[in-house]
């Protein structure tokens, strides 16, 4: 598996929790932007070595790349297919925000070649919308949602939001039922997390907000995981549930499995052969960057500003720390030994000891052998088994 993930990031207003690499007011940079990519798409086309010459999956993220023009989308998905080959049935995803996705454009979108929208309805709730700073309200998610599936939009995601100051076990089981009356394919749910910098962190520690107790957020996670289960979802990732595996966030799993990627953008990261490389995050230069790359010029990474080779052991932790994020199938012993050389067990050895007498894993037979898949209270307790491989 190979993808393409694209880094959009501009918002009309940064949410209060938001500590990615996203600006607002800076819609006058879009045209630019939008070149710059096609510019970096092409270069890297030409210049990388060693890269599958078939994209499975391509990711618009941000951000909010639903302020990109339809046309854009639709001319970047065709600089894709024709620079690098796009599979027949490959995942385009794209990252939407409520706020922003007017019926018009969602159409549009389906005919560029989008086939997966991942709608950031976060909440159901007047009250978590405006504390968290989002630019919508309920009935615009509910509009959004109902105009994708008009449109003929099959495989709809939505992320949802818990743990948020003042949000009670009730409130969180009626956005669950609230999303569930929608009829999603694939539901993303993640807890609040208070990163220094953002205007949210700040308001809880001067005292204006209470943040919700650990035990209170882990009953909402507890609450979640039955719920989805009795309603028909697969919980195939620690924050994630879809109806089947066909409905898997395909491109997400690349990341989960350490496979590689090419990421655009400012921002962007890649990973390739276990060269990790980091994009300037600042939009102008980003655009500086890409602009001053002469037709002739070779060499790949023209906006790099991080670059970090990996050792073989430490893609071996990492396959670990990640692939165990898969609750449903886990980390595989033959793949990992087809990649690697090696057994799970020849490697990590004492870490398996400690998380199977801990009963946090335990190996499940699968048509390719054994794999190592996270128990019920190893889900609960993710954190204790992925710091065994750090």
């Amino acid at each position: 598996m190979f993808g393409i993930y694209l880094h959009i990031p501009f918002c009309l207003r940064r949410c209060k929790y938001c500590d990615f690499i996203t600006y607002a007011g800076k819609e006058k940079f879009l045209p630019g932007y939008f070149a710059a990519l096609i510019t970096e798409l092409r270069h890297q086309a030409k210049n990388l070595q060693d890269i599958p010459r078939q994209v499975d999956t391509v990711f618009f993220g941000g951000g909010t790349p639903s302020l990109m023009k339809g046309e854009w989308i639709e001319i970047l998905i065709d600089c894709i297919r024709s620079e690098y080959g796009l599979a027949k049935h490959a995942e385009i995803s794209l990252e939407a925000n409520p706020g922003t996705l007017a019926p018009e454009l969602t159409a549009r979108l389906l005919k560029a070649g989008v086939n997966r929208l991942s709608i950031g309805v976060q909440s159901f709730a007047d009250r978590d919308l405006v504390l968290l700073g989002r630019i919508h309200n309920p009935s615009q998610a509910v509009e959004s949602i109902h105009s994708a599936r008009q449109a003929g939009f099959r495989n709809i995601s939505l992320d949802l939001m818990f743990g948020i100051p003042g949000q009670s076990l009730s409130g969180w089981q009626s956005n669950l039922q609230q999303a569930l009356a929608l009829q999603p394919d694939h539901l993303s749910l993640y807890s609040l997390i208070l990163e220094p910098g953002t205007q949210l962190f700040d308001d809880v520690q001067c005292g204006k907000l209470q943040p919700v107790s650990e035990d209170l957020s882990a009953d909402m996670y507890e609450l979640a995981m039955d719920t989805l289960v009795e309603e028909g979802f697969s919980h195939y990732e620690i924050s994630n549930w879809s109806r089947g595996e066909g409905f898997e966030a395909q491109h997400n799993k690349i990341y989960w499995k350490n496979q590689p990627y090419l990421g655009v953008g400012a921002g962007a990261h890649s990973s390739l052969n276990g060269l990790r490389v980091a994009n300037t995050p600042l939009i102008e230069d980003y655009i500086k960057r890409i602009n001053s790359i002469r037709s002739a010029e070779k060499g790949n990474f023209p906006a790099a500003v991080e670059r970090l080779q990996l050792d073989s052991y430490t893609m071996q932790q990492e396959t670990m720390m990640l692939g165990m994020r898969l609750t449903r199938e886990g980390v595989s012993d033959q793949e990992f030994l087809d990649r690697f050389g090696k057994r799970i067990m020849d490697v990590f050895p004492k870490e398996l000891e400690r998380i199977l007498a801990r009963k946090l894993a335990e190996w499940r037979t699968f048509a390719d052998g054994p794999h190592l898949v996270l128990t019920r209270g190893g889900i609960l307790l993710g954190n204790q088994v992925f710091q065994e491989f750090v």
